[in-house]
C-alpha cells in the first residue's frame, strides 16, 4: 500500500480505503407490539469503528463512484418505556410513580455495502455522498429493566417502590432469546475530503441511519431506531 500511494496509480480510478470513527444518538420506534405495554419510545446511541474498502471508478473529470464494503464493530443502545422511574428519599423514606423504562446494549461485527457519488471541487477539496446499508451481528449485550410503583407510599426501603433486572447477553443467548437475531441497517452519509496530496485526505461528514433491531421471539416486542450523527477518518484513494 506505501508503495501505491506513492505513485500515480491513482491518477484516475483506483483503490480506495477509508478508516472511520462515527457516533451519535436519536430515538427508537417501538413494534407494534410494544406500543400495547410500553407505550413510548426513548433514546437511542451508536458508536462504530470501522474500515470501507473498495474501488472508485471515475465517470468523468470531476465525478467518480466508488463501490465500498463495510466492516468494522458497532456500539448500539435501545430505549422504550412508560412513566416515571424517579424515585425520591425524604428523611428515610421513599416515594415513587407508576414508571418501566427498558434498555438494551449490543456489541456487534458489522458488514455492509456503501456505494458513494463522488464530486471533486478542484484542488484539495472534495465531497461524497454515500447510501448503503447491512447487518450488525450482535456478538453480546445486556438488557436491564427498571420498574417503580405508586402502591407503596412512604416506603422505609428504595426496593419497596423501585425493582432492577440486569441481564448479559452472550450470542447463544440472543439467538435463543430474539428474532432476528441481527440488526438491520441502513444509512446515508455526506462527507467533505480535505486531501493533503493526491491520495491522502481526512474526511469530515454527517450520518443519517436507521436501525432495524432484534424483537423478542415469545412477544415480538422490540424497538427499531432512527440516529443521525458525526464521523472522522482517514481516506487513501484517488480524487474525483
Amino acid at each position: 500500500m506505501t508503495m501505491a500511494l506513492g505513485t500515480s496509480a491513482f491518477a484516475a480510478s483506483g483503490f480506495e480505503f477509508l478508516f472511520q470513527l462515527a457516533g451519535g444518538a436519536g430515538a427508537t420506534i417501538l413494534s407494534k407490539d410494544a406500543k400495547d405495554v410500553y407505550q413510548k419510545g426513548g433514546l437511542s446511541a451508536d458508536a462504530d469503528v470501522s474500515a470501507q474498502i473498495g474501488y472508485m471508478f471515475q465517470v468523468k473529470e470531476g465525478f467518480g463512484i466508488s463501490v465500498l464494503g463495510e466492516l468494522g464493530y458497532s456500539w448500539d443502545i435501545y430505549s422504550m418505556g412508560y412513566g416515571d422511574t424517579t424515585v425520591s428519599g425524604v428523611g428515610g423514606s421513599y416515594i415513587a410513580k407508576d414508571g418501566l423504562d427498558f434498555i438494551q446494549y449490543y456489541h456487534s461485527f458489522k458488514i455492509g455495502l456503501l456505494p458513494k457519488f463522488n464530486i471533486g471541487l478542484g484542488g484539495r477539496h472534495g465531497l461524497a455522498i454515500g447510501i448503503g446499508g447491512g447487518v450488525k451481528i450482535p456478538l453480546a449485550g445486556n438488557m436491564s429493566t427498571t420498574s417503580t410503583s405508586s402502591a407503596v407510599n412512604n416506603a422505609t426501603t428504595i426496593e419497596d417502590v423501585q425493582s432492577k433486572v440486569d441481564i448479559n447477553l452472550k450470542r447463544k443467548d440472543i439467538t435463543d432469546l430474539f428474532s432476528p437475531s441481527v440488526i438491520g441497517y441502513m444509512k446515508v452519509t455526506f462527507d467533505y475530503y480535505l486531501f493533503f496530496t493526491d491520495n491522502i485526505g481526512m474526511n469530515f461528514g454527517l450520518y443519517l441511519g436507521g436501525d432495524f433491531a432484534p424483537k423478542q421471539k415469545e412477544t415480538k416486542i422490540g424497538t427499531d431506531a432512527f440516529d443521525f450523527g458525526l464521523q472522522l477518518g482517514f481516506r487513501f484513494g484517488p480524487k474525483a
